[in-house]
């Protein structure tokens, strides 16, 4: 494998792993409690609302779909339909009186609970297809 080959697989890797452990931190509501809520100090502005949702939509380059990630073999298409719905809930999600910032009222807004929820599902999806442990820094969580 040339030196190129390698350096895309692992950026690759890298991108995928990133990109799960996001959906990870969605499906985590007790996490999103403790760092937005300024309980954990994280020592970094990216425990917010506004910044997850920019990691796994911009960071990601996320907001355009899957489509692209599948014809480049970053994704399955079993892996996007794992994600579907809570892709599109979290993508179509606005907060409540459109205030990103209040994160209290997020937090306990049932349309947040919703995103929450199903980035649960997708989480639980993609581990029953990961199969490979180092394709999935999915924490198992029950």
């Amino acid at each position: 494998m040339s030196r190129d080959a390698e350096y895309l697989a692992e950026i690759r890797l890298a991108w995928r792993q990133n990109r799960l452990e996001s959906i990870a931190e969605f499906a985590d509501l007790d996490l999103q409690r403790r760092s937005w809520s300024g309980g954990v100090d994280y020592g970094s502005p990216c425990w917010s609302f506004i910044e997850w949702m920019c990691r796994y939509f911009d960071d990601y380059s996320l907001s355009a779909g899957h489509a692209v990630f599948i014809a480049d073999g970053l994704m399955s298409h079993a892996e996007a339909d794992a994600v579907r719905e809570f892709h599109a809930a979290a993508e179509a999600y606005k907060a409540p009186g459109g205030n990103d910032h209040d994160h209290a009222a997020i937090l306990s807004d049932p349309a947040w609970l919703n995103v929450v929820s199903l980035a649960d599902n997708a989480r639980r999806r993609l581990l029953a297809i990961l199969d490979d442990p180092s394709k999935r820094p999915l924490p198992e969580r029950g």
